[in-house]
């Protein structure tokens, strides 16, 4: 007589759940009225107040209008908390699933959709200051009065390509496959330019080179006697302005060398603020943390957290 084990030809789910077989109905919960009604951790959570998070949703209605979801009941207001949710903190979809009571599938639906009609609203309010608005920013650092800005790269780590070259991602100095953006900030602290998607074996001066190019008559028209700082990396030519070199001081008499290290630390001291902003993005933990979906939709999703940063900053500065 054979020994047959119990419920061998049950998949390992149903030997797992005992309720498996009972259909399962999902109850969406209405997290944005709870939200609402505690306005510091509402705050501290989506960097909006509940007061500017209407005023957003309001902004984005009419992109969403055509767009099915495939939960009518579940409101414009929990549809957009869940996308500032998953930029913020870059849960998984079943996590979501479980905070606001619907399926994964509908969770996956509703991000695809609803990041995009983000992106349309927010990134939009990321442009590049006219001539005038340049000049205005002359000598807002009084040591450097002709510095109106600095540029800086960052690196948003992936995972490892199944399809595409590796090595086209893999950057030699991170140490990890990625794609970089290059962000460009005022001497206000405030994003005038982001440029995200080059490959990770690329290094900032070449991805300096492949942006639209600064400088007058081009896209971006930039003053002629305005400067950016930027790190030793990229070429020190009009308008980036990069520190001296230690081999570069060395050759020099001495009281050359106290000029040249002294701008140096002022550099150093004003760049710094450039990779604060950078800093500041990166809290977007789906930037911030290993990117697991569509590579070719992180330059998007970069934009759209800069635009939220950039409303943020915005919000802030109108309660001086």
């Amino acid at each position: 007589m054979r020994f047959v084990l119990p419920h061998v030809n049950l998949t390992i789910r149903n030997r797992i759940l005992e309720i498996e077989g009972i259909p399962h109905t999902y109850e969406a919960r209405d997290v944005f009225s709870v939200l609402q009604n505690r306005p510091f951790d509402f705050w501290d959570t989506f960097w909006e107040s509940p007061r500017s998070f209407q005023e957003l949703v309001l902004a984005i209605t009419p992109r969403t209008v055509g767009f099915r979801y495939g939960v009518r009941f579940m409101t414009l207001e929990n549809r957009l908390l869940m996308t500032l949710i998953w930029l913020r903190q870059y849960p998984t979809y079943s996590m979501l699933s479980q905070y606001f009571g619907i399926s994964v599938p509908t969770v996956y639906t509703i991000i695809k959709k609803m990041w995009v009609i983000l992106w349309e609203e927010v990134a939009r309010t990321i442009v590049w200051p006219d001539r005038n608005t340049w000049h205005r920013r002359n000598g807002k650092w009084p040591e450097m009065p002709n510095v109106l800005g600095c540029i800086d790269g960052t690196s948003h780590e992936i995972l490892v390509p199944q399809t595409e070259p590796q090595e086209e991602f893999y950057s030699g100095h991170r140490k990890f496959h990625c794609i970089h953006t290059q962000v460009v900030i005022d001497n206000e602290k405030n994003i005038c330019h982001i440029h995200s998607g080059f490959l990770g074996h690329d290094n900032d001066a070449f991805a300096y080179q492949q942006m639209k190019r600064i400088g007058p008559g081009l896209d971006l028209d930039f003053p002629a006697n305005g400067f950016i700082l930027a790190d030793s990396i990229y070429p020190n030519t009009r308008p980036l302005v990069t520190p001296y070199k230690a081999n570069e001081i060395a050759r020099l008499p001495r009281n050359e060398k106290r000029r040249k290290r002294k701008f140096n630390k002022l550099h150093k001291k004003r760049r710094i603020f450039v990779e604060h902003v950078i800093k500041e993005l990166k809290t977007f933990r789906v930037i911030g943390a290993i990117y697991r979906h569509t590579r070719w939709e992180l330059s998007c999703i970069v934009e759209t957290c800069a635009g939220l940063a950039k409303r943020r900053a915005e919000f802030i500065n109108n309660l001086d």
